[in-house]
């Protein structure tokens, strides 16, 4: 469903042709094949690239609800983050 929702997606079809046109060449005789070739191209490495994603939060998940204090410490470790982020945007902005 998800791919059927991709490949008719109006604003990924004009990304595509958009961004696709400077690498076909018009002198080919099937211009419409390159555009084909290079979405489906850009189709397969967003499928790999997304079904590692998935795993990899898949098997990070498990490793957090295994071992709390990981959980906690990275939980600990972001509020930091934000709390640095809220100090040098309130020295910024002085």
């Amino acid at each position: 469903r998800a791919l059927v929702i991709s490949l008719f997606n109006p604003k990924a079809i004009l990304f595509f042709v958009a961004f696709f046109v400077q690498f076909v060449d018009p002198g080919y005789a099937y211009p419409a094949l390159s555009f084909v070739v290079l979405g489906a191209f850009a189709q397969l490495a967003s499928f790999l690239y997304l079904t590692a994603l998935i795993f990899s939060g898949t098997k990070l998940a498990a490793a957090f609800r295994r071992r709390k204090r990981l959980s906690a410490g990275a939980t600990t470790a972001a509020g930091a983050l934000f709390l640095g982020f809220a100090v040098k945007l309130t020295l910024a902005s002085a």
